[in-house]
């Protein structure tokens, strides 16, 4: 975890870091929403406000805090290492409201940070962050090949456990929405090869949770493990291992695991016929989320109540929750597509014009020598 100087006269800031340090997410941000209320607010508390927003799933937050500190650290040359964090959350935290220009362009400020450190810590982070980027974009392939090369360094040099733990996390996730999508795809083979993977993820990011003791890399493997068991058809499995992680996600406050993990128990609930169990969570969930939230997380949420309306026979409700799912996807489908034209259409060009550099090159060095 990257560690800033504080300004001595800012106790509030200092026990706000003092709570995000320990994974008191939930009190650090409600410390930096008292600082900035009604005023700009410094690069190290912005810095903080994006960090502990992004930690808890307020996303929309964490991308208006990044935003608010590229802006006020334009010109400052000595802010660059306090601006990469923030860079690499607003890449995640706007792709995942499908604000892909904000995402496109920090990423591309990511990468160039990473170039110029020229250390493994910021390779890795640069190279994971690209491959959350593109996942969400709705390329997970190209994701899992970026975070498939990754782990393959992790077994071979060995590293920070925090890095690995990211790359693990991610890797996991990835692994499970392409086991998603092979499997609505009727292509079996690839949905069983993806879920290998998933699972030799969460098996390794169980074990460095166990040395960290950081319950937001415990509570992301709790998320992919019940989430592996579901897409195995394991539903009495799926309820058993959330009746832990449930509580510890309630007491560690990290609001965006529980609403995942709930949505989860629901979906579990489903597959054992309770219906009336699924819909009470859902609800539960219903009144946390807003637009602040991830998309992907929304449309699951509406898709599962369609599911429970129209098992318990009403029809009407559950064509609205179908309706309002479908809304979101096709929403987040035009912005990927959108995206995926523009950001095609740059490298197309960028490569056009180093091909025409390089033949230019050529052709001045190979030309015949004028004699005197």
């Amino acid at each position: 975890m990257t560690q800033i100087a504080l300004h001595p006269a800012a106790p509030d800031l200092v026990q706000a870091h003092v709570d995000y340090d320990a994974c008191r997410y939930a009190s650090a941000l409600n410390q930096v929403r008292r600082l900035v209320a009604g005023a700009p607010g410094d690069a190290a508390t912005l810095r903080l406000h994006c960090l502990a927003a992004y930690r808890l799933g307020e996303l929309d937050e964490a991308a208006q805090a990044a935003l608010r500190l590229m802006a006020l650290t334009a010109h400052d040359e000595q802010a660059q290492a306090l601006r990469f964090d923030v860079l690499a959350v607003s890449v995640m935290a706007a792709a995942d409201l499908a604000r892909f220009d904000q995402a496109i362009e920090h990423l591309h400020l990511v990468q160039q940070f990473a170039a110029r450190a020229g250390t493994q810590a910021e390779f890795v982070r640069g190279r994971a962050t690209m491959a959350r980027c593109f996942a969400l974009l709705g390329d997970p392939w190209a994701a899992q090949r970026l975070l498939a090369e990754l782990v393959g360094q992790f077994q071979a040099v060995s590293s920070e456990p925090w890095l690995e733990a990211g790359v693990r996390i991610h890797h996991a996730g990835v692994c499970l929405q392409l086991a998603r999508m092979a499997r609505q795809g009727g292509d079996a083979l690839a949905g069983d090869e993806a879920l290998d993977h998933a699972r030799a993820s969460i098996e390794r990011t169980r074990e460095i949770s166990a040395r960290l003791g950081q319950p937001c890399v415990a509570s992301s493997a709790d998320v992919h493990a019940v989430e592996l068991a579901l897409l195995n058809g394991h539903g009495e499995g799926a309820l058993l291992l959330l009746e832990g992680a449930l509580r510890e996600a309630d007491v560690a406050e990290l609001w965006a695991h529980a609403r995942q993990l709930r949505l989860l128990e629901a979906e579990a609930l489903q597959s054992q016929g309770d219906q009336s169990g699924a819909l009470d969570l859902l609800q539960a969930v219903g009144r946390q989320l807003n637009e602040g939230h991830e998309i992907g997380v929304r449309i699951r949420y509406h898709s599962q109540l369609q599911r429970v309306m129209a098992a318990q026979g009403d029809s009407a409700a559950a064509l609205d929750q179908f309706d309002k799912a479908r809304a979101l996807a096709q929403f987040r489908q035009y912005r990927q597509q959108r995206a995926q034209s523009r950001f095609l259409r740059a490298r197309l060009e960028l490569e056009h014009l180093y091909r025409y550099r390089a033949e230019t090159n050529g052709a001045r060095h190979s030309r015949p020598a004028v004699l005197g």
